[in-house]
């Protein structure tokens, strides 16, 4: 990623007008620097003048200590034609920054810290094989590819993107116009079939190749019958091989820093990328995981601009913060899961757990650890007896209701008086006695 240089890009001083060529004021067509540019890359190089394809080259094995100015020309100025007046162009050689900014632990620890999906890391690992297959002298390894492609693009996930099982991202990724204006002018070359943008060429995919580029390096890696740069088995396999043609030997610090400085001309994206590759080489565990997809077999050469920069535009990746979701391989051992909660001092209810992180991808779960025992709660302070509850004043009752008064107790009856034979009887007369009738008084 550039940040504040100006690596591999030179100012423009061609006018371009759309419509037809420009003429001088006695109406010739004037002498265009780029041409005489190109005809002296093919005095030196044996490069191409304007935009036509050069033949398929014979490729050679590079010097590993061949000083910069020496290593063939893998930026191509027929590449910036055309740019308007003022523009950034690519230069043949990259430039040097005497001083760049190096990656720091902790910039390289927060690039590495959402991991790897296991769709990328499979197409990177994939691709390296294949590689030692095809060119057993390369050396290439997978953790190279996952440095680029994880400031490229986030592992193809960059802006919010979804990694899909197939190696393409929903939605597809594109990085900015180069217009010239912040990052060297390369125009149209492909009718935006890749790019959609039919004035400027744009990086595409995971990998961030430009259209010229890509179709150099174009290789089916997942045998799916197509080439393309938006999936990442594709684009891997396409990226390791042209590091392997721009690095030479990528077991030796010079044929690292040569292919990526190759990639993108910046000394600072090539320290990045190498501090990064270091550390998912050192912290991430591939030894336990399956490795699917075609890991032998040659591969077709190079052709057209294969000597061009994969990705000259910005490494959008590296700013880029989308975090892991599916199945990912994190470096480093799984965090520890969190101390049990302390318990309630106030006879509350206990904070909910914090929510556990999930298994990590390619880790055996760890054994949990034993909780250390809670520190003893502190007595609590005495409470303050109670202040007494007023008695509340009894409330009035209302009236009971009057009973009515008893009645009168009846008059008692006046005796009748008794007649012998009619309401008594007399006992011992001749008279016989009436029945139920009592005895008469004597």
């Amino acid at each position: 990623m550039r940040r504040g240089t100006n690596s591999g890009v030179r100012k423009g001083s061609g006018r371009h007008r759309h419509g037809g060529p420009p003429t001088n004021g006695s109406g010739r067509r004037p002498t265009r620097p780029w041409l005489l540019a190109a005809a002296a890359l093919v005095g030196f190089g044996g490069l191409i003048a304007g935009m036509a394809q050069p033949a398929d080259p014979v490729l050679t094995a590079q010097a590993e200590d061949a000083p910069r100015e020496e290593a063939p020309a893998w930026g191509i100025p027929a590449l910036s034609s055309g740019a308007p007046e003022g523009a950034r162009t690519l230069d043949a050689v990259p430039a040097r920054v005497a001083d760049p900014e190096p990656a720091t632990p902790e910039a390289v620890s927060g690039l590495a810290a959402n991991g790897i999906p296991t769709v990328a890391l499979n197409a990177y690992r994939v691709a390296a094989a294949r590689l030692g297959s095809a060119k057993p002298g390369c050396g290439i390894e997978w953790w190279l590819l996952a440095g680029i492609g994880r400031v490229e693009s986030n592992h193809g996930r960059f802006g919010g993107a979804t990694l899909n099982a197939d190696g393409t991202s929903t939605p597809e990724i594109r990085g900015p116009a180069l217009d010239g204006g912040q990052f060297a002018y390369i125009g149209d070359s492909d009718d935006g079939r890749y790019d959609r943008d039919t004035t400027y060429d744009r990086a595409v995919g995971s990998m961030q190749f430009i259209p010229t580029t890509w179709r150099s390096y174009a290789v089916d890696g997942d045998g799916n019958g197509t080439t393309d740069p938006f999936d990442i088995d594709d684009a891997a396999l396409g990226a390791a091989h042209y590091l392997c043609v721009a690095g030479g030997n990528l077991r030796t610090e010079a044929g690292l820093r040569r292919a990526v400085l190759a990639y993108n001309h910046s000394d600072e994206y090539v320290d990045q990328v190498l501090a990064l590759a270091r550390a998912y080489a050192a912290g991430v565990p591939v030894d336990s995981l399956p490795l699917v997809g075609n890991t032998s077999g040659s591969l077709p050469e190079p052709r057209g601009f294969y000597r061009a920069p994969a990705s000259p535009g910005p490494a959008i990746g590296a700013g880029d913060r989308t975090q892991a979701s599916g199945d990912t391989v994190f470096s480093g051992p799984p965090p520890a899961e969190p101390p049990p909660p302390a318990p309630p001092r106030d006879g509350g209810s206990a904070p909910a757990p914090a929510e556990q992180p999930a298994t990590q991808a390619g880790h055996p779960a760890p054994p949990p650890a034993a909780p250390a025992p809670p520190a003893p709660a502190p007595k609590p302070a005495p409470e303050p007896a109670p202040a007494p509850l007023p008695v509340p004043a009894p409330a009035a009752q209302a009236p009971l209701p009057q009973q009515p008064p008893a009645p009168a107790p009846a008059p008692a009856p006046a005796p009748v008086p008794l007649v012998e034979g009619t309401t008594c009887n007399v006992v011992g007369n001749l008279v016989p006695d009436l029945p139920g009738l009592p005895e008469c008084p004597k």
